[in-house]
């Protein structure tokens, strides 16, 4: 039998040559960094592999390669031959030719070793087979037979993986073992296996694994070597999560071999023996702590094959939170409490319920680079809070629309909501209570980020030992409405600070009694904002302007400031705080507008009308000529909708009382008081219902966001805040 060549070599030199079958000559070669940029040496490999049909080639890679590091034992085999000059070729462990190739080609230098090795007979015969463990271990059995007399000593098997590195050079030894091989008579078998670990970043196409038998005193001589890559179904699947609390949503990615063919796909999700999906890349949520296998059934024709990952999944506690975060977090596994930093990874999706409470402890940050949605409701709000410290949320770069709502987030040290490079709608939120002694607010910084929106938030009684109280904006142009801002603190802008041509949209919003040594609002660079239908008191200035030029209009501004339409007025809250900054509750005082305020019916006249239909007020709150929606002491009807947020419909159900035995229509308006549709009522008993499918009078689907639905009766109208959310 003719011994079989392998040529071990660095990454550098030797082309692409994976599917070869076992070749007649056994060598190897090892190279360095000297020799990466020679294209006679790269030329002569690639000449010589292209001219003998059954060439494998394998890399030993040098120390000092491309990769970064040396393939596995390369120092021992080096020295084995007591390497000198580089390249260094050993053909079937026993010709050397060191220390370049001269003139001619490699297949010209090497052609005469490779007829010399292939005329000798080989006295074993060997067989390697492959299998793939769903990505944890490559396993790898090797059948030896002895043919004919062993005359060397110290023998060994070696068993190996290469992989291949891309499509220019061929591969690299990144596995290796070797065991005493003893079998020494004609006729003697032994199977020989072993497992390494999977690397996650192989793929299961470039491996080979290779079994060779290999004396290890005096002339090194290779007896016999075998190659084999997969030629089977190999099911194999990976997940964005495998741990987490409840209810863990796990996103299954099928990987298996070949990638085109396969018929079915069966997947039992929980250990249990029956099938759950017969989806190639199914989704399933997990609700119950505890430990999970999971089996993937491959079939392709009549072949079909099996994996199961032990423990694959576990579910844990929500006691215990860190790491990746996937699925949807309830009240019914509240409280969720986050004792190291958390992440929500490009592709992941958290979706967060109402009344549902979140404690992020031990300074522990949440980062989103994935999509986070988090919708309370106005009566159940999920709570962001802390046992001790956290420093917040930080949008980094995610491509989703992010939401939270109605939410309370407080307690952080570094900054509560941080948005860099995302899209981010934050609605209908309590930001309060937070601290920073970085350059940037403690409740929301936003960087080089336009699709963002804030809205019918309050934001009190944050402070900053350095640049502003609340909202920091910087290379930004968020869109900024109904914002109740109040009783903040910082050295510099007691509310808001502005940078580097930043100019954001802020219409209907209340900015008062925040505290600083300077103003309300700092600028800089040519940051521009539009500011309509305020109100900005301040206790110092309002504007700090560098090179800036705030546009505002129909505005109440403390100190007066140049404008159409604006004013300088006590707007007559009613019950605002006694004094300025976080040592006053701006969160429990009424920032409502008194009856004689200056700010009613004050603003833009061509800004769409309040909801009673009169000229738009100042301010995040109108006062309602009718009836003020924030009026507790009358209760004329009983209206609530399900669901609330919806994203396909939603029913509005109305219940007259107190001698109010009619309604006559519903309306829904959105945030700028336009009419959008009007829905037609049906009743049943003495209650009423509506249902709207979120689309406009002309049956168009309309935006994300919060519209009201205003209940006309005989005596007097309501108005019921809806949340769309597709």
């Amino acid at each position: 039998m003719k011994i079989k060549i392998f040529l071990f070599i660095t990454i550098f030199i030797v082309p692409i040559l994976l599917n070869a079958e076992p070749m007649n000559v056994v060598g190897e070669v090892f190279t360095a960094t000297n020799c990466l940029y020679c294209p006679s040496a790269r030329a002569g490999i690639r000449d010589l592999a292209e001219n003998f049909e059954n060439f494998i080639p394998l890399i030993w890679q040098s120390p000092t390669g491309y990769v970064g590091e040396a393939s596995p034992n390369y120092d021992n085999r080096f020295l084995m031959y007591s390497g000198s000059g580089l390249p260094l070729a050993m053909f079937g462990g026993t010709i050397r030719h060191s220390g370049g190739i001269g003139s001619g080609s490699m297949y010209d230098t090497y052609l005469p070793y490779y007829y010399t090795i292939d005329s000798l007979d080989s006295p074993l015969a060997i067989d390697v087979s492959m299998e793939v463990n769903n990505r944890s271990t490559v396993d790898i059995e090797v059948q030896v037979e002895v043919t004919g007399n062993i005359t060397t000593t110290d023998n060994k098997l070696l068993m190996l993986v290469t992989n291949r590195v891309n499509d220019e050079y061929s591969c690299s030894v990144t596995r290796y073992y070797e065991t005493d091989f003893n079998l020494t008579s004609i006729g003697d078998t032994q199977t020989y296996n072993y497992s390494f670990d999977y690397d996650s970043s192989w793929d299961v196409l470039d491996l080979r694994s290779i079994g060779l038998v290999q004396t290890f005193s005096d002339d090194h001589k290779i007896l016999q070597a075998a190659i084999c890559g997969v030629d089977s179904l190999v099911p194999m699947f990976t997940s964005n999560v495998q741990s987490g609390p409840p209810d863990l949503l796990v996103s299954f990615t099928n990987e298996s071999y070949p990638s085109t063919g396969i018929t079915s796909f069966e997947w039992d999700f929980d250990g249990d023996g029956a099938w759950d999906s017969t989806e190639e890349n199914p989704s399933y949520i997990y609700d119950t702590p505890g430990g999970y296998d999971v089996t993937l059934r491959i079939s392709m024709g009549v072949d079909t094959a099996t994996t199961t990952a032990e423990d694959y999944v576990t579910v844990t506690s929500t006691s215990n939170i860190s790491g990746e975060l996937s699925g949807v977090w309830t009240g019914n596994h509240s409280p969720y409490i986050i004792t190291n930093n958390v992440h929500i990874s490009d592709g992941n999706i958290l979706e967060i319920e109402p009344n549902t409470e979140v404690y992020v402890n031990n300074g522990s940050s949440f980062i989103v680079e994935g999509q986070l949605i988090v919708v309370g409701s106005e009566e159940e709000n999920v709570v962001f809070a802390t046992d001790n410290t956290w420093i917040g949320f930080h949008f980094y770069n995610s491509p989703y629309s992010n939401v939270i709502s109605y939410a309370t987030i407080t307690g952080c040290t570094k900054c509560a909501i941080d948005i860099e490079s995302s899209a981010v709608d934050l609605n209908n939120n309590k930001i309060f209570g937070n601290i920073t002694t970085n350059q940037e607010g403690p409740a929301v910084n936003i960087y080089n980020s336009d699709n963002v929106l804030l809205e019918w938030n309050i934001i009190a009684n944050n402070s900053s030992s350095s640049l502003c109280g609340a909202i920091s904006i910087d290379s930004s142009s968020p869109t900024i409405h109904h914002n109740i801002i109040v009783n903040n603190q910082a050295n510099y802008a007691g509310a808001f600070v502005m940078k580097n041509e930043s100019s954001p949209e802020m219409d209907h919003n209340t900015i008062a009694n925040n505290l600083s040594s300077n103003a309300a609002i700092n600028l800089f660079t040519n940051s521009n904002p539009t500011i309509v239908n305020s109100i900005i008191r301040n206790t110092n200035q309002v504007f700090m302007n560098f090179s800036s030029i705030p546009v505002v209009t129909y505005s109440d501004i403390s100190g007066g400031y140049t404008g159409i339409g604006n004013i300088d007025d006590d707007p007559i809250f009613v019950n605002p705080t006694e004094g300025d900054g976080p040592a006053y509750n701006g969160l429990t005082a009424d920032w409502n507008l008194q009856e004689n305020s200056p700010c009613i019916d004050a603003g833009d006249p061509s800004s769409p009308y309040d909801p009673d239909s009169t000229i738009t007020d100042m301010g995040a709150l109108y006062y309602n000529h009718d009836q003020s929606i924030d009026n507790h002491d009358i209760h004329s009807i009983d209206t609530f909708n399900y669901p609330n947020p919806f994203s396909a419909e939603t029913t509005i159900y109305f219940s007259p009382k107190n001698g109010f035995s009619r309604c006559y229509k519903a309306l829904v308006y959105n945030i700028k008081g336009e009419l959008v549709q009007t829905l037609t009522l049906e009743a049943s008993n003495a209650s009423y219902y509506a249902t709207w499918d979120g689309k406009d009078h002309l049956g168009r689907s309309v935006s994300n966001g919060i519209y009201f639905c205003k209940i006309q009766s005989e005596n007097v109208d309501y108005i019921k805040k809806i949340i769309l959310m597709k």
